[in-house]
This record gives structure tokens, C-alpha cells and sequence, in this order.
């Protein structure tokens, strides 16, 4: 009896702990807004809001249409360095003629919602924006983003097959999705035949491209031993260049074999979320703003503690498709 009589008094205080809880969760996010809304304010007084990374994919596009030549000889703290496929300057070329800030601005949001969609919630977003390299990422517009939300759909996803055959087409462009390729064959054979046939497309492309214009692929082919070659230095991005050794291609090497590491322990602990940080810590340069993809760790770090047969679920999906 004297249980009965307290537990409405228990009920509230709970209910009472649980509204403060979620009355400091916004207060928390609404920092993250205010304090991105600040930092995109200062680079927009700074230079319109340019984005350095973006502008260099624009700028394939824009080379392409002119008939420019794609590569250069360049440092890695050049603006307008690319060095990637010179298919993937195809799909930018459409949006070369626009006006840039247009384009920019348009992305800019594709990525938040990226964002959204890797935390789960708009809170969580709040919460992300308080990580800085994700404030830095949004500035710059590199294609961090929208891969990490391809692999978490990949790995999660409602559609993981779609998403799947993706990944090797990502990995084309920043290496460290390649690494998912192993971890999803084993915990996920439903995705083995979405990923063969994404990687055929993507291979069938590059080779009809390479057929069509075989000169851009031989300089694409020459920029990379340019760029492996460089030092690991870039005085554009200061400090926010993170790297193990000195040189670009050993510091790449470097963390690609602690990468490899962490997808085998992965694959033996059915572990999604350390896969993922080892395809976003893979990538070529490590620049600060890459590990903004880290922002999708901690959701799939949670869902694997409440749903720890994901792997399997996922498996089932893409089956029954």
C-alpha cells in the first residue's frame, strides 16, 4: 500500500527529470545552430560564403565545357585542384554555366539535410554543428557528406541495395569506401549482387570514357603520381590539414593499413559504425573538414546497442527485393 501511495510522486519526478533533460537537449542544439549561423556569417562577409572545395568541381565542369585541360600540375593547398575521374567532371558540367552561388548555396542545403539524415533528428543536427570540422565541411562542400549518407543508407537504409551499388562508384573518388565492399559481402550477402553490378556500371563508364578520350585519363593517371608525390603541406587550409608523415602518399598508406585494421575487427564484431570510421578516415588527404562524416558514428553506435541484429535486418531487405 505505502508502494501505491509514493508512485505517483515517482511518476512526476521522472516525468519532471525527463522535461529538464529535454529542455537542456535544445538549449544544447540551439547553441550548435547559433554557433554555425555565426561561423557561415563571417565566411559569408569573408568571400560570399565561397566554397573552396566546390568551386573545384564547378571548375572541372567548366573546363570540360571550354575544352580547358582538366589537370595541372598543382600543389594539394591549390584552389581549384581536381583530382578525381574525369567522368565525374561530366556530371558537374551541367551546373557549370550557373551562377556559381546559385550552385552553392543549393548544395549547401542538400548537405544539411545529408546531415539530418546521418544524426536522425533535427536536435541531432543542433548537437553535430558543434563538432567544428562539420561547420567546415559545410563552408568548403566537398563531397564528404553526401558519401557518408550513401554508406550510412548502405548500412542502415530502408533501400540498402540502391545505396550499395553506390558504393563503388564513392569509392572511385575517395578510396575509403572501398573498404565497405569487404564488410558488407560478409554481413550483408543480400547486397553482394547490387554492389557486382554497381561496380560493373561504374567500370563499364570509365572504360567507354577512357575509349571516347583517352588523353584526359593519361593526364588523370599522370596527376595522381604528381599528387602522390607532393609534400603534405598546404598553407591555404593552415593547420586543418591532419596527417601522420610528412608525405602524401605514405601518410595515405599509413592510414589505410589502420583502416584495413578496423574493418577486419568490424567484420568480426558485426560492427556498422566502426566500419564507417574506417571508410572516413581512408580517404586521400585528411583534411580536418573530412572528419565531419564522424557525426553519423554515434547514431550507428546507438542503433547497434538497442538493434543489434541490423546487419541482419538490412540483409533481409535487400532479399526481399
Amino acid at each position: 500500500m505505502p508502494r501505491c501511495r509514493y508512485r505517483p510522486l515517482v511518476h512526476q519526478l521522472l516525468a519532471s527529470r525527463r522535461a529538464w533533460i529535454e529542455a537542456f537537449g535544445w538549449a544544447l542544439a540551439l547553441i550548435g545552430f547559433a554557433s554555425f549561423a555565426a561561423f557561415l556569417w563571417q565566411a559569408v562577409l569573408r568571400d560570399g560564403g565561397f566554397a573552396y572545395d566546390l568551386n573545384a568541381y564547378l571548375l572541372a565542369g567548366r573546363n570540360l565545357l571550354d575544352g580547358a585541360p582538366l589537370y595541372a600540375p598543382m600543389e594539394i593547398n591549390d584552389p581549384g585542384a581536381y583530382r578525381y575521374p574525369p567522368t565525374f567532371a561530366l556530371l558537374t558540367a551541367p551546373m557549370a554555366p550557373l551562377p556559381e552561388p546559385v550552385v552553392t548555396w543549393g548544395v549547401r542545403l542538400a548537405c544539411i539535410g545529408c546531415v539530418r539524415y546521418l544524426v536522425g533528428s533535427w536536435r541531432a543536427v543542433g548537437w553535430a554543428l558543434l563538432f567544428v570540422p562539420l561547420q567546415i565541411e559545410l563552408v568548403a562542400l566537398n563531397v564528404t557528406l553526401p558519401i557518408a549518407a550513401a554508406v550510412r543508407a548502405a548500412l542502415r537504409g530502408p533501400r540498402p541495395g540502391l545505396a550499395a551499388a553506390l558504393i563503388p562508384a564513392t569509392a572511385a573518388v575517395k578510396y575509403g569506401t572501398l573498404l565497405l565492399v569487404p564488410y558488407l559481402w560478409v554481413t550483408r550477402p543480400g547486397l553482394r549482387r547490387p554492389m557486382v553490378i554497381g561496380a560493373a556500371a561504374s567500370a563499364g563508364a570509365f572504360a567507354i570514357h577512357a575509349v571516347l578520350d583517352p588523353g584526359i585519363w593519361s593526364a588523370y593517371v599522370a596527376s595522381l603520381g604528381q599528387q602522390a608525390g607532393s609534400a603534405n603541406d598546404a598553407p591555404y587550409v593552415g593547420d586543418q590539414l591532419l596527417f601522420l608523415v610528412p608525405a602524401t602518399l605514405s601518410d595515405f598508406l599509413l592510414r589505410l593499413a589502420i583502416s584495413v585494421v578496423l574493418v577486419a575487427v568490424a567484420i568480426r564484431a558485426r560492427a556498422d559504425w566502426l566500419a564507417f570510421t574506417a571508410a572516413a578516415i581512408a580517404v586521400p588527404t585528411l583534411w580536418v573538414a573530412r572528419l565531419a562524416a564522424l557525426v553519423g558514428v554515434p547514431r550507428l553506435f546507438l542503433e547497434e546497442r538497442i538493434s543489434p541484429a541490423g546487419p541482419a535486418a538490412g540483409e533481409r531487405g535487400a532479399t526481399r527485393r
